[in-house]
């Protein structure tokens, strides 16, 4: 088994379904009598294994830069994309977001939801359940990059969204 890591303890990377973590420190798992290397990696809210050798997937990338944060928040500032009337396209935005897994898209599509949601009156529970994921993942990360409280920075989100009139949507 080889211990080359690209990764150590203390990094930061963020998963397309768990949001973002922090390598705890890599464990060897025995599985069908093989062994394999994977990161423990901890959020707020759970803790998860990624085998080693998967890193580079697509459902997991780096943190954010600094300028990739100030895309996002430039993309909240711009005026919302309409969303189709048609569940399955608004479904298959939702999609695409979760796979680009970047701030800008994930900014995008909370956008959005948001603005959709205020047309509408309501989105339904898988929107509104992605909206507050997306949400929370963008909070999260913009938070430890900026070095700033989540507390705070999801008040600075709101903000952007809806300039009038905070509120904490779902």
């Amino acid at each position: 088994m080889e211990e080359t890591h690209v990764h150590v303890k203390g990094d930061w990377i963020v998963h397309s379904q768990f949001g973002t973590g922090q390598i705890a420190g890599v464990d060897v798992k025995e599985i069908s009598g093989e062994k394999t290397q994977y990161y423990k990696i901890k959020t707020n809210n759970s803790t998860f294994w990624v085998p080693v050798d998967q890193m580079d997937s697509e459902m997991l990338r780096p943190l954010s830069t600094p300028e990739e944060i100030e895309q996002a928040i430039a993309t909240l500032q711009k005026p919302p994309k309409k969303m189709s009337s048609n569940y399955k396209l608004r479904q298959l935005r939702i999609q695409k977001a979760q796979i680009r897994n970047t701030p800008k898209a994930i900014a995008r599509i909370i956008r959005d939801l948001r603005a959709f949601k205020r047309d509408k009156g309501a989105l339904n529970r898988t929107e509104r359940s992605a909206f507050r994921a997306f949400k929370q993942q963008l909070v999260e990360e913009w938070a430890i990059v900026t070095d700033t409280k989540n507390e705070n920075v999801a008040v600075q989100l709101d903000n952007l969204l809806d300039p009038n009139q905070v509120s904490s949507d779902g």
